[in-house]
């Protein structure tokens, strides 16, 4: 942890010292440079928190006047269409967030939105920091620039990316760690509290950012502090959580082939309840059929895949409501399926050779509409028994 604390003061400082100063003129175009920097990432904080209102207020500031150079010379802020779309996300996603949430059986949807949101953080973040380049054809004086047929990226921007997209990834990992926490709490009503409290903080960030930007920036670097001190405890039960809750919710959208198979045979996500000589407790993993051989492969962004062979002589499955898990006698293999794959259970049991020790009792009307389909999905006994998974 120290050395990914580090790693990060030395990325933010190298803008400070890319340029060595020798006269006046050089040294008030470094701090110029460093002050827009501080602009920049001081839009860190109220995204990770709430992405669609960030970009709804911050553009509605742009539009009325009130805003800080870098929010007055970005062209994606200053956009009549972004501020209507992110206005109807915002509006939606308040609906979704306060009104399931009153319920626990229907929170899990709550759940989906802010793990979507959390993805969508990344995106636009990707937009706002590019925004400017893309629609620029002088790249910034004195910056190393990387050229790519039609536009050009400065390096400082390269490195003002990455590292925004590292303290997203960390700061709302920790958040949805936070939201599971609440979801997990006895009373509904905190879910609300919860959403209701992001909002306004939301808010009051943007106006922060604008007003004062180096105020917003350390205000993000504590909330970066304190995520990547608990991101190592927390990682775990938001693997698990997105696994059994948030994926199945997804995959309504998604076609039986595309949930079952690669394209030509059985591959299935996996939650590892057991580690085995390849894979950690706690992470999630196909397991993929390959000629009678069954394997568990994880993709890795930038480094090898991971693959291991496994045998399930002796397992067989046993379903509840909430999951299914496959296992043997000893106990030392087993692999939790979410809900996805209840009414596959069939299919998914001849296609790896074991047995079906137990079936839950699914009372799902077919009839009904797809969102009440979503709204009965899960259960709050199915809260209880997500409580009762050791970690």
């Amino acid at each position: 942890m120290k050395k990914l604390v580090l790693l990060l003061l030395i990325v933010l400082s190298i803008p400070f010292v890319l340029f060595s100063q020798t006269d006046a003129s050089q040294i008030q175009q470094t701090l110029t440079q460093n002050f827009s920097l501080v602009d920049q990432f001081s839009q860190l904080a109220p995204m990770a928190i709430n992405p669609y209102i960030t970009i709804f207020l911050t553009s509605l500031c742009s539009k009325i006047g009130f805003h800080n150079d870098f929010v007055a010379t970005n062209p994606f802020f200053n956009n009549w269409f972004v501020l209507i779309l992110f206005g109807a996300l915002f509006l939606f996603t308040a609906l979704v967030g306060t009104v399931f949430k009153t319920n626990k059986a229907t929170a899990p949807i709550g759940l989906a939105d802010n793990y979507l949101s959390n993805h969508a953080a990344l995106i636009i973040n990707g937009f706002v920091m590019l925004a400017p380049t893309f629609l620029s054809d002088n790249p910034a004086h004195d910056e190393i620039v990387y050229q790519a047929s039609f536009f050009s990226i400065s390096l400082k921007t390269i490195i003002v990316l990455a590292v925004s997209m590292y303290f997203l990834v960390i700061v709302m990992t920790f958040r949805f760690f936070i939201d599971i926490l609440i979801f997990l709490s006895p009373i509904p009503l905190i879910d609300t509290i919860l959403e209701v409290s992001k909002i306004v903080l939301s808010i009051v960030f943007v106006l922060i950012s604008i007003i004062s930007p180096i105020t917003s920036v350390i205000f993000s670097g504590i909330m970066f502090i304190v995520a990547l001190f608990f991101y190592r405890k927390s990682i775990r039960l938001v693997t698990r959580i997105k696994y059994l809750l948030v994926y199945p919710i997804l995959n309504v959208f998604r076609k039986k082939d595309t949930i079952l198979t690669n394209g030509t045979t059985l591959s299935i996500l996996v939650y590892i309840n057991k580690e085995t000589k390849q894979f950690k407790k706690g992470k999630v993993a196909r397991l993929e059929k390959r000629d009678n051989q069954i394997f568990l492969l994880q993709k890795r962004f930038l480094l090898a895949h991971k693959e291991e062979e496994i045998t399930l002589e002796n397992c067989y499955l046993t379903q509840t409501h909430l999951d299914t898990n496959l296992t043997n006698e000893i106990g030392d293999t087993s692999l939790i399926l979410n809900r996805s794959y209840h009414k596959f259970i069939d299919e998914i049991a001849k296609e790896l050779q074991v047995d079906i020790r137990k079936k839950a009792t699914l009372s799902l009307n077919l009839n009904t509409g797809f969102l009440a389909k979503l709204k009965n999905m899960f259960t709050k006994s199915d809260i209880a028994e997500l409580k009762s998974i050791p970690d």
